[in-house]
Order: structure tokens, then C-alpha cells, then sequence
């Protein structure tokens, strides 16, 4: 549901954009356009908008700067940087998109912690996936993952979410469906 907006959200907004005056749209176009790109992790259009900002718009508004800082961490792929930059006053048009970037990439975070990870510590936990400190224990109990007692950083060892089991067929079962449907059309 929240994804079909964005997907209109899109398409209005870069209507919009080609239909203003001048070519230059207003900053709170171009920094809703922004956070939609950064929402749907479209980062090379996220950085072709940047560079049809102009110059005098990037510099009187924080809030593109800021989302600039947004885009740069995850171009670099850094979570400690983005959760960073993402934690600022959006304005009321940008707000939600932000956070719920925020969520998407905490979830993607955790669940990468969980199939890289055989242990990590609490604090880099914390760091990483921007987690409130006094609910790390109760998150990780959530998720299945063991919490080992102790003094500070406590240890955990994550789990590996369990995906679905899809339909997984040797090759050769998949060469032999292929012959038979191969003889079928030759006969």
C-alpha cells in the first residue's frame, strides 16, 4: 500500500518538476522528490537530482544538505553515518518518507546482522542499527536471539531468520522437466 504511493508520489512530483517555471523548481519539490528516491533506494537518480539542484537552492536549505548527508551515507554504505544523518527535524512534507526510510534500513540492518553475524557485541549492536539501549534485550528476545548475561557489552548471538522454504529443485530434476518439454515439441 505505502509502496503504490510512492510510486505515484513519483511520478507526480517528477511531472511537476519538468513542468516548472524556468526549469527550477521549488525547494520543497525538490526535497520531497529526494526523499522519495532515498525511500525507494534509488540512489543513482538520488544523485542526478543533486546535480540538477541549483547551486543557490542546495545552499539556502538545510534540509537538502541534509538529506545529501542521508544519500552520501548509504552510497557508502554506512549505517552508523546514516542513522547519523537521518536524525534531524524533516519538515511536515518529508517527515513520514524519513521515517520510514529509518525503519526499512534499522530492519535491513538487523536482518544482515543476523545471517553475517555469529556473535556481536551489545554497544556495536547499538551502533549499528541505532537501537535505543534499553530495549536491545527485549528486541533481540523478539527476534530469537541469544543475549548472554553479563556486565556491559553483554554478548549476543543472533539467529538467522528463517525464510519461507521455496521450492528448491536439483539440476538435474530441471534438466529432465526440460528434456521431456523439449521431446513434447518435437513429437
Amino acid at each position: 500500500m505505502f509502496s503504490t504511493k510512492v510510486e505515484q508520489l513519483i511520478q507526480i512530483l517528477e511531472k511537476q518538476e519538468l513542468e516548472a517555471e524556468n526549469g527550477v523548481a521549488s525547494p520543497r519539490l525538490y526535497s520531497e522528490l529526494f526523499a522519495v528516491y532515498l525511500y525507494k533506494n534509488d540512489l543513482s537518480n538520488c544523485r542526478f537530482l543533486w546535480k540538477r539542484i541549483p547551486q543557490s537552492i542546495k545552499d539556502g536549505n538545510s534540509e537538502l544538505k541534509q538529506m545529501h548527508s542521508v544519500f552520501v551515507s548509504l552510497w557508502n554504505n554506512s549505517s552508523v553515518d546514516f542513522f547519523n544523518a537521518i536524525n534531524f527535524e524533516w519538515s511536515q512534507n518529508t517527515a513520514e518518507l524519513m521515517f520510514e526510510l529509518k525503519e526499512k534500513i534499522r530492519n535491513q540492518t538487523i536482518d544482515l546482522i543476523g545471517k553475517a553475524y555469529t556473535s556481536i557485541f551489545e554497544n556495536v549492536l547499538i551502533d549499528m542499527a541505532n537501537l535505543p539501549e534499553n530495549n536491545v534485550g527485549e528486541i533481540c528476545n523478539s527476534l530469537g536471539w541469544e543475549v548472554d548475561p553479563g556486565s556491559h557489552p553483554r554478548l549476543i548471538i543472533p539467529k538467522e531468520k528463517h525464510a519461507e522454504h521455496s521450492i528448491n529443485t536439483s539440476a538435474q530434476d530441471q534438466l529432465f522437466v526440460l528434456t521431456e518439454f523439449v521431446s513434447f515439441l518435437e513429437n
